[in-house]
């Protein structure tokens, strides 16, 4: 260094401080970039494979309820055995029979809500009776269901009736369409006599289907034998030849024991980030030996810059991402700091592209395992709950039934408007199920006049101060009671709600009322549900709607909602 001259000095100095930093700090961003997105791809490819298992495992489970159904249910049973000898419809009788085991399909429609899972029954002559799809009409060719069941019966076990069969695909060329069947053989529970054999097939376009939702790497879906049902046939069934740097995950569905395998390649991990950053390499070294060249005649000048330079790199390279070089003019190295805030901008928006997809698979998520959660199957259950206690003469429980299935549909419709007649009519199930509840004795009285039963309201905006009432009015009593009444004073409607419980205080009912009407965010816990009622009301009626606490003659509450009577219109501003 001492017999170089002072400009070599600081070219010496430009290429320690600049490029060396300035490589290493780009191959550790590279490293610590790759190192995250190959860890965000693998959570997400996580998800997506448990997602995906849980979405297959309840189809096996409902397929599986379906054969029991047959197996179990008496009248099922009784109309198989019916039919079981049926070799064609001869006469009316079989014609009837045959129509009731079309009927049995109907009692477990709603599990097959895929319409890419066909089924189909097979009698002891051969007669083959199949599944017509209630929702969509859709009944597969009697054509194609002997084709299939010439393939399927000679690998049926007579004697196995505990459990379902796994038969593996069955692919039609005629169809142009795979199967991957199972098969439950239906004998009579006394007698041990053969009746039917129930076959369930589940298309290859389901598992296709299913497959779209994995917007990274291939899919593959593999029987317990190891024969592959659904998927890239290129994802092996074992994972000794798995690739350095692949991502691979598997999961085992329970009952049917299928192995759900989920692999990304290393080119889909980092192929982006290498040619971005290789790209960016490459000018960042061009425009740094045009800087190197010029640099000699301006070296004092570009001193100052090149620490500037420096420092922005060590500053990106320690996880400061917004810090950028900030150019003072228009020479090289003013280009370089803006070249190398365009490779930060392209690492950043990179990054940014990459959190946005997982966040939106996150998104997608969710929406699915909501979708999971099926009300109508709630709500099914609970109607046959109900069913069951009317065929026992229980009609104390199966009207509580009706009553808490009534307002979990109010509840699942919470966006929708009512009417005060209708959410009066919701009270009375509400205070059914609270007399079982806290086993207070509450009456509810109603009495509105016939031309204020249609005003429009918020679903559920009553029920919280019946709720108050019977937890905080009664709570010392085993007896009491709640009238509303609703009518119309010139363009206003007015429902008051009155209870005889053990009331609150006049500084109580102070602070009550000027809470509701205070638009402050603040609010004690037990207060919170008032709050959200004020808030609720103010966004459906503007400024029109008002709730009022006052004392009541009997000793309890009397609470005044005031409403616009035109709800119509209010309702839309």
């Amino acid at each position: 260094m001492r017999k170089l001259s002072y400009y070599q000095k600081v070219q010496a100095s430009f290429i320690i401080l600049i490029l060396l930093p300035l490589m290493v700090i780009s191959m550790l961003s590279y490293k610590s970039t790759k190192d995250m997105v190959k860890e965000k791809i693998s959570l997400s490819n996580r998800s997506v494979l448990n997602l995906l298992s849980k979405d297959i495992s309840k189809t096996v489970d409902d397929l599986n309820y379906v054969t029991h159904f047959y197996v179990e249910n008496d009248d099922t049973i009784q109309t198989l055995n019916d039919v079981k000898d049926t070799a064609q419809i001869k006469s009316y009788r079989d014609y009837e029979d045959y129509q009731r085991v079309i009927a049995s399909f109907d009692f477990i429609s709603i599990k097959m809500l895929s319409t890419e899972i066909h089924m189909f029954l097979v009698n002891n002559k051969g007669f083959i009776i199949p599944y017509s799809d209630s929702m969509s009409g859709k009944t597969t060719s009697i054509n194609v269901l002997n084709r299939h069941w010439k393939l399927l019966q000679p690998q049926i076990d007579r004697n196995q009736t505990t459990h379902l069969q796994s038969l593996g695909i069955v692919s039609d060329p005629k169809d142009g369409n795979s199967y991957y069947y199972f098969s439950r053989v239906i004998k009579h529970p006394k007698t041990g006599e053969p009746l039917a054999v129930l076959n369930i097939g589940i298309s290859k376009k389901y598992f296709e289907t299913l497959f779209e939702s994995a917007r990274t790497g291939k899919l593959a879906l593999y029987d317990e034998n190891g024969k592959i049902i659904a998927g890239d046939s290129k994802v092996a069934f074992e994972g000794e030849n798995k690739v350095n740097g692949e991502i691979r995950d598997e999961v085992i569905i329970p009952i049917s024991k299928w192995k759900l395998i989920h692999k990304t390649t290393k080119e889909e991990i980092t192929g982006q980030i290498s040619k971005t950053f290789f790209v960016s390499a490459i000018i960042v070294i061009v425009f740094f030996f045009i800087f190197l060249f010029i640099s000699f005649l301006i070296a004092k000048r570009l001193h100052r810059p090149i620490q500037r330079l420096s420092f922005v790199a060590t500053k990106f390279g320690k996880g400061e991402r917004d810090v950028r070089f900030l150019p003072a003019g228009r020479d090289e190295i003013n280009e370089l700091g803006r070249t190398i805030n365009n490779m930060l901008d392209e690492i950043n928006n990179l990054i940014e592209k990459i959190e946005r997809e997982q966040e939106e698979k996150r998104e997608i998520e969710l929406r699915a395992l909501f979708a999971q959660i099926r009300p109508h199957f709630l709500l099914n259950t609970l109607n046959s709950i109900k069913c069951s206690l009317f065929i026992n003469n229980d009609y104390e429980h199966a009207d509580k039934i009706s009553a808490l299935m009534s307002l979990l549909r109010a509840y699942m419709k919470i966006d929708e408007s009512s009417t005060i007649e209708s959410e009066c009519k919701l009270l009375t199930y509400y205070i059914e199920i609270m007399r079982m509840r806290t086993e207070v004795n509450v009456d509810l009285i109603v009495e509105m006049e016939d031309q204020v039963k249609n005003i429009k309201l918020p679903k559920l905006l009553l029920q919280p101060f019946i709720e108050n009432a019977i937890v905080h009015g009664f709570s010392e009593r085993s007896a009491g009671e709640i009238v509303i009444r609703v009518n119309k004073i010139d363009q206003w409607g007015f429902i008051t709600i009155s209870d005889n419980g053990k009331g609150m205080s006049e500084n109580q009912i102070l602070e009550i009322n000027r809470m509701l009407k205070c638009d402050s965010e603040a609010a004690s816990y037990n207060r919170v549900g008032l709050k959200n009622i004020a808030k609720r009301l103010k966004l459906y009626y503007g400024s029109n709607g008002d709730i009022n606490f006052q004392r009541n003659d009997n000793g309890g509450i009397k609470i005044v909602i005031q409403i616009p009577f035109d709800t119509d219109k209010e309702g839309e501003k």
